[in-house]
């Protein structure tokens, strides 16, 4: 409804230009046409007469027409491509997709599968009609009509002429020349030059009666009808002898000025189109297509005041059309972009330009001027208000729509239209209708800063063809602006983010003229991000940078910005390098975005919300991004853990659930946390972690975590009371003894002796343990390591004694200080033990890290005197343990840290103590540090070293290939694994994209080996639309949980990737073995050949690739291992199409016998067919054999040499003029320089290409002499065959008489043109021919023409056709001739015969038998015949000398033919809306025909 309502207003501006009074409603009639029976179809609609479009239009719609216009329907032909002349704007396109069905009476009646204005053709696109039956005419009348469908050739027709007011034929007896000579004249063509044929052969029977006979004209009537004849329908002929004549127009008047242009026609029809004509030597002559390009048309039209070419029409549609003097111009024009006149364009001599195949049209852009409105007047069309609307321009009189608006375009109209902000937006999305206005407008070109539309602006035109022809037609989408005022909405200069779910993201905004716009994405990166970010206070570095308008499109927003291109330091992006609008221009929906960051390090927390500090809902830095906890799971020791890391000790915190403390808008980081309370940081604690994306969708749905942490519990006392029993001495031991309790001679709980009672201790220090070790007995190595644990049992809960104090000298606890405290004995839940050692069990500075559970950890031991000894974590950082990795071999990364006997307190001493490293140090030995002060064995030191790998890197292990293994994941430069559980196909398939693998097919597995690491992720959960696995949802486990997972894990997820990106395709269990190798399918029978299977996994599998190489072990497995030569088919000849292998290919060395012994590439292969092979035996043609197949005559076709005992082609690489020589010497034709073909020209044989890469030097006697490459060591195409046409050394219009029994005076006549001796047909061939035939020939009394090749048709290319001789001519080729392209010769060879003649013999002897042996009797005249003979020879041989070695010198020169060498106006320029489709008539058979009917 909408589309329609648009048209009634342009038909309203049509009318408005004036109703043609003529225009009866829903009428149809024809333009343009040589009558009121054809031309381009127009229809009456709204008063205004309107072209019909061709799409849809057929033989029903043009019989509708017909009828309609008064003719019957057997009668009618459609015609296509604005055949009849090209519209243009000042005439609607009314009717589209017609689909009448023959029996309606008007096409009106027809239905219509869109409605009336609605079409998307072009006014080259016009529908017309040729009615040739029914109707009237005045009698005595004459015309031409063709029954052809589509786009015929202009020129030609059917004869028929009127009496009786009907129309009717002429029959073809005695029709000739003479007779269509006044039926051309009659119609307003020249008589000089024209065509007739017979029998209805191409143009079709008549449908009325046969009104005229046995014509006899002279040539000088005014009309047939002034012929002499048998009397009106009078005839003895049927419709299958109706004539056919094709008329050559001339240019009235037939004088001009030179350098003059114009454009011909032959009936009515518009200025700006018609056949090509140029003034030289005061002459209307057709300009020839050689060398022409689109710019000769462009520079063709300017000069006759037209904007430029639409399109140009070939010889195709006009055919032999225009003839005067030579018909066509011998010169051709070469013009470029650049020149501006054709006086500027180069203009050289082109000997192959013919008036019946050169000649051109061209269809230049009208010159029309409506009066709508103004031109350069702008306007806003159909707008919501004042501000917006559909851009119109006055073009051409007419209100035109822009196909597309610049920036700078769009300001320049705003500010045209008086609009105060130099701001506006562009829409292409039609969102303001269309107005369904053909034109050539495409765009207005505006500077920067433009402010008036008409004076500022040009206009610039739709284009085709690298923009050389102007294009006529609708816009493909019709654009729209918004223009603004200046305002005060916002302050200039500032920021914000828009439309983001998170507050730090969204769309960029700034402030102009007080008006928000969007800033373009153009050269948009992470530092204009930052200088936006910064300006909105978020400080963290590596900001998000977005594009594509990733948080919406701002359709009612300007751009304002463009190549923002910030340094950094920059406090505005104002203060940025940029383009502020309209400089450079910019898409809406590619407007910039950013995420900012806020400088807080990965799995930092802080609290928010709460009312005092140590409350609040829990948030926790990722990425440099702040995000929330989801309370789901969250307990009390997630809470600990958090409150713990916040510097809240006590354990006693309470989690918080349900947004008590707000949630605001951030991410979503971690869900289903669970951790079990002794973890240090939050991060270490198990959890899913989201990807950023993940987190932002579950924002809205989740509730989030809180936290409120409290104070510490009590511990046990200090000391206790000492119980009554010990104020008095006891007899259970010696005082000063030691002895070690519940382990073994070296281990156990340690007593003293004090007061008679073993007591235990609560606390010791070194010096202390090594005197005990040495009253013990452990004397070469006394340092004891104190175990803290109670591994030994407790004796007593309470030490009799405060404190032991030794110096270390001593050799006995009872010469240490002990000190007592009888008010408080100390109390201890857990009784010291110790261990002593003896030394020898390491080296001196030795370093080791014990009892990790993964690898690279452990707790730090040293050697030191011979035992293994721990390390204190007092003082001991980062810095001391990048020395313990680097000592162990580790990369520089920085390592973890873990205090308080993480990996156990182990057996050892602790030996280091307040370890200072400087970082530089080659051992830890060489650190600063204290030797074997008091430490608690709680309190030794671990170390976990990192992994030179990147955060989210992955790998595969333990695999038997590359492509299958366990999973690796790189987290804080660990690798790790995935739990098995929750490890499935999904993520393995994203994790083998990942590395470069096909996502479809790959499969999770745990069959691999399960390394010592810790386990990183699981219960991973993708989509499949993830780029790597990080990117999916997961849960992140605790280094601790990790480790646990993994001790207790049998298995860990792993993959079996698919590498091939074919699916596997279903098997057919042939029961084949596997290697086996069969053909099937071949057709011919004793040849070895057919599509080539191979047995995989019990199926029969085709092949998709077969190189040279492998096609031989091919043969060789089937049994042919002879002859190393096969032939690779990928046509499909043998059957099955499309296909799917069960592999990619073989990939064999020299020699091998079978594809077993061969490399295969399991991966599946498709091809669009199967291939196929054929395998050879020896024949019995000769090494080096040459011969050419394939081609129409004896001096061409494909070049095939014998080659290992079979019959092979040459592949064109590298083959030239010099090899084809020698080719054509070897098959004894054409020593001049030959053609060559290099595109399979006359096919590739189906044999195998067995050379390629001749280098002949011109001597060589064959062409296997040439060093070519031979089969197995190149690749070539089949379609890359090489062919040669050898040319024969004659000179143009040389004759000579052939025959098969010696005759001299009579043959077939052969004549030379252009270095190649052909034939003439014998169409018209009479005895004036051959009077000049037989004069050439010295026999000067003439001829008799011989017909129907009676003396034989020799196989070669057919030179001329229609040869029409007066007899005074010294040459045949000074007669009038048709000369024929080699194609138009190869294509009518088989169907015409050939001239001969027979030449009177002359009264005296000819010249020539002066060297035949006729000579005088006597002597004297014998001797001079024989001096003449002798010095005729010498020349002869002098002059074949020097050719020989002029040949040898300077190669012949490199010039490949391809197949259509000669470029056929057709080939030349595409007429751009397609004028000649697959239903054309204009092809070769036509002009074949044409040409044989040509006199």
């Amino acid at each position: 409804m909408g589309a329609f309502f648009y048209y009634l207003l342009a038909l309203a501006a049509f009318a408005a230009v004036g109703v043609d009074s003529q225009c009866t409603e829903n009428l149809t009639r024809v333009v343009w046409g040589d009558g009121p029976w054809e031309g381009n179809l127009q229809v009456c609609i709204g008063g205004v007469w309107g072209w019909i479009c061709q799409n849809g239009f057929g033989t029903p719609d043009a019989q509708v027409a017909c009828k309609e216009l008064g003719y019957t329907a057997p009668g009618a032909y459609y015609r296509v491509w604005s055949y009849y002349g090209v519209g243009n704007n000042s005439v609607p396109i009314h009717l589209d997709r017609l689909n009448c069905v023959g029996t309606e009476t008007k096409l009106m009646q027809c239905s219509r599968s869109i409605g009336i204005g609605q079409s998307n053709c072009g006014y080259n696109q016009i529908a017309g009609v040729a009615c040739a039956s029914g109707g009237t005419c005045s009698n005595g009348a004459i015309r031409k009509i063709r029954n052809s469908n589509g786009t015929p050739y202009r020129g030609g027709g059917r004869v028929e002429v009127c009496s009786g007011g009907v129309w009717g034929s002429v029959c073809d007896d005695y029709f000739g020349w003479v007779d269509a000579k006044v039926a051309c004249v009659s119609l307003g063509y020249s008589g000089s030059l024209l065509g007739y044929s017979c029998c209805a052969r191409y143009y079709g029977q008549g449908y009325g009666s046969i009104f005229l006979d046995n014509l006899h004209c002279s040539g000088n009537e005014a009309s047939l009808f002034s012929c002499p004849h048998n009397g009106v329908g009078n005839h003895n002929c049927g419709h299958n002898e109706d004539s056919g004549i094709h008329c050559i127009g001339v240019f009235k008047p037939n004088t001009c000025t030179n350098g003059d242009v114009a454009l011909w026609r032959p009936s009515d029809g518009p200025e700006y189109y018609g056949l090509a004509l140029y003034c030289k030597s005061n002459r209307w002559i057709g300009v020839c297509d050689d060398s022409f390009t689109c710019h000769t048309a462009r520079l063709f039209c300017q000069q006759l005041g037209f904007a430029g070419a639409l399109f140009t029409r070939s010889e195709g549609y006009w055919g032999l059309y225009y003839y005067q003097g030579d018909g066509v111009d011998h010169y051709a024009w070469s013009c470029n972009s650049g020149h501006k006149s054709l006086s500027q364009c180069s203009y050289s001599y082109h000997s192959n330009c013919y008036h019946n195949h050169d000649q051109f049209g061209i269809a230049c852009y009208p010159n029309v001027q409506g009066s709508q409105c103004t031109n350069g007047d702008v306007q806003l069309q159909d707008g919501t208000n004042s501000t917006n609307g559909r851009a119109m321009y006055c073009f051409e009189g007419y209100w035109t729509p822009l196909c597309s608006i610049s920036a700078s375009t769009a300001s320049a109209i705003c500010k045209t239209l008086g609009f105060t902000s130099p701001y506006a937006i562009v829409y292409t999305d039609e969102r303001f209708g269309t107005s369904e206005r053909r034109s050539g407008l495409n765009y207005l070109n505006c500077p920067a800063g433009a402010t008036n539309i008409s004076s500022q602006c040009t206009a610039v035109y739709k284009t085709w063809s690298g923009g050389c022809y102007i294009s006529y037609g609708k816009c493909g989408k019709e654009a729209g602006i918004q223009c603004f005022n200046a305002s005060q909405d916002c302050t200039d200069g500032s920021v914000r983010l828009v439309n983001g779910v998170l507050e730090q993201e969204g769309r960029v905004e700034v402030c102009s003229y007080g008006l928000w716009g969007t800033v373009c994405q153009g050269d948009w990166n992470a530092i204009d991000a930052y200088i936006v970010c910064n300006q909105l206070g978020y400080t963290g570095t590596g900001p998000l940078s977005y594009y594509n308008s990733k948080f919406g499109v701002a359709s009612h927003l300007p751009t304002v910005y463009n190549n923002v291109k910030c340094v950094g330091w920059e406090k505005s992006i104002t203060e940025c390098t940029k383009n502020v609008y309209p400089a450079g221009s910019c898409s809406q929906s590619q407007t910039a975005s950013v995420v900012c960051k806020e400088g807080c390090r990965d799995g930092e927390v802080r609290l928010l919300g709460g009312g005092f500090e140590n409350e609040g809902t829990v948030q926790i830095c990722y990425g440099g991004l702040w995000g929330l906890v989801s309370d789901n799971q969250w307990d009390v020791n997630d809470a600990n853990v958090v409150c713990y890391q916040l510097g809240f000790g006590g354990g006693n915190a309470l989690a918080i659930l349900n947004n008590q403390y707000g949630k605001p808008n951030m991410t979503i980081h971690i869900r289903n946390v669970a951790c079990l309370g002794n973890e240090t940081f939050l991060d270490n604690c198990t959890k899913i972690k989201n990807s950023l994306s993940s987190g932002s969708s579950q924002l809205a749905s989740t509730s989030v975590a809180g936290v409120d942490c409290l104070f510490d519990t009590p511990t046990d006392p200090p000391c206790i009371q000492r119980p009554v029993l010990y104020d008095s001495f006891g007899s259970e031991c010696t005082n000063g003894s030691v002895r070690l309790q519940g382990g073994s001679s070296s281990e156990g709980r340690v007593e003293y002796c004090h007061n008679g009672y073993w007591s235990p201790f609560c606390k010791m220090d070194p010096m202390v343990a090594k005197v005990a070790c040495m009253q013990l007995g452990f004397t070469q190595y006394s340092w004891g390591a104190i175990l803290e644990g109670g591994e030994f049992v407790s004796g007593r809960n309470i030490s009799l004694f405060d404190n032991i104090t030794c110096t270390g000298s001593e050799t006995s606890l009872s010469q240490c200080a002990v000190a007592e405290n009888t008010d408080c004995t100390p109390f201890c839940r857990y009784n010291l033990g110790l261990r002593c050692f003896n030394p020898g069990s390491c080296t001196n500075g030795a370093l080791r890290l014990a009892d990790g559970v993964i690898d690279n950890e452990g707790r730090v031991e040293v050697c030191v005197n011979g035992v293994w000894g721990a390390v204190c974590d007092q003082g001991f950082d980062v810095t001391d343990a990048h020395v313990v990795c680097q000592q162990l071999g580790h990369p520089e990364l920085e390592p973890i840290v873990f205090a308080n006997s993480a990996f156990g307190p182990g057996q050892y001493p602790i030996v280091y103590n307040d370890v200072a490293c400087g970082g530089y140090e080659n051992s830890l030995s060489d650190c600063n540090k204290q030797t074997y002060t008091a430490c608690s064995r709680y309190n030794t030191a671990g170390v976990l070293c990192g992994y030179d790998c990147r955060d989210g890197d992955v790998r595969l292990v333990g695999g038997s290939v590359a492509n299958e293994g366990t999973v690796e994941i790189c987290f804080n430069n660990l690798w790790g694994t995935v739990n098995e559980a929750g490890w499935g196909d999904d993520a393995a398939g994203i994790l083998c994209y990942q590395l470069g693998f096909e996502k479809e097919g790959s499969q999770a597995s745990s069959d691999f080996p399960k390394p010592s690491l810790t386990v990183h992720y699981g219960d991973f959960s993708c989509t499949g639309s993830e780029m790597s696995i990080t990117d999916c949802s997961y849960t992140t486990y605790s280094l601790y949980e990790g480790k646990s997972i993994s001790q207790q894990a049998t298995a860990v997820g792993g993959v079996r990737c698919n590498r091939c990106s074919v699916p596997v395709p279903p098997t057919n269990n042939d029961g084949c073995s596997d290697g086996e190798l069969r053909l099937t399918g071949g057709q011919e029978s004793g040849v070895q050949e057919g599509r080539l299977q191979y047995c995989v996994q019990g199926s029969w599998s085709d092949f998709c690739y077969l190189g040279s190489n492998e096609a031989s072990v091919a043969c060789r497995q089937l049994g042919f291992a002879d002859i190393d030569v096969s032939v690779v088919f990928t046509d499909g000849r043998f059957g099955s199409g499309a296909t799917t292998s069960l592999f990619t290919h073989f990939n064999c060395s020299q020699g091998v016998s079978q594809f077993l012994e061969c490399q295969l590439d399991s991966c599946p292969s498709t091809c669009p067919q199967a291939l196929g092979l054929r395998c050879y035996e020896e024949t019995n043609c000769a090494e080096g054999e040459t011969r050419l197949v394939g081609g129409s005559f004896d001096t061409e076709g494909r070049v095939e040499v014998c080659h290992k005992g079979i019959w092979g082609s040459v592949c064109a690489t590298g083959f030239d003029t010099t090899d084809a020589h020698v080719a054509c010497k070897e098959v004894g034709v054409g020593p001049s320089e030959p053609i060559v073909y290099n595109n399979s020209y006359f096919g590739d044989g189906d044999v195998a290409i067995v050379l390629s890469d001749l280098q002949c030097n011109g001597y060589e006697r064959s062409i296997v002499d040439c060093n070519p490459k031979e089969f197995g060591s190149f690749e070539c195409s089949r379609s890359a065959v090489v062919g040669v046409r050898c040319q024969d050394r004659c000179s143009t219009g040389d004759v000579q008489l052939v025959n098969d029994r010696n005759l001299t005076s009579e043959g077939t006549v052969l004549v030379c043109y252009d270095n190649t001796w052909g034939l003439i047909t014998d169409n018209d061939w009479g005895k004036q021919n051959a009077d000049v035939v037989c004069k050439q020939l010295y026999y000067t009394n003439g001829g008799e023409a011989v017909l129907g090749s009676y003396y034989g048709k020799p196989n070669k290319t057919i030179i001329y056709n229609n040869v029409a001789c007066t007899g005074s001519e010294s040459s045949i080729v000074d007669c009038t001739n048709d000369p024929l392209s080699v194609d138009d010769a190869r294509a009518i060879f088989a169907s015409v015969n050939v001239a001969g003649v027979r030449c009177a013999m002359n009264t005296t002897s000819p010249p020539t038998d002066l060297l035949s042996g006729s000579v005088s009797s006597t002597s004297a005249s014998v001797g001079l015949a024989i001096a003449l003979i002798i010095l005729i020879a010498s020349i002869v041989i002098t002059v074949i000398l020097i050719i020989y070695v002029l040949f040898k010198k300077s190669r012949v020169g490199k010039s490949t033919v391809m197949r259509q060498s000669r470029v056929m106006m057709s080939g030349v320029e595409n007429p751009g809306a397609g004028l000649e489709d697959d239903d054309d008539e204009f092809n070769t058979a036509e002009k074949e025909a044409y040409l044989r009917e040509f006199k």
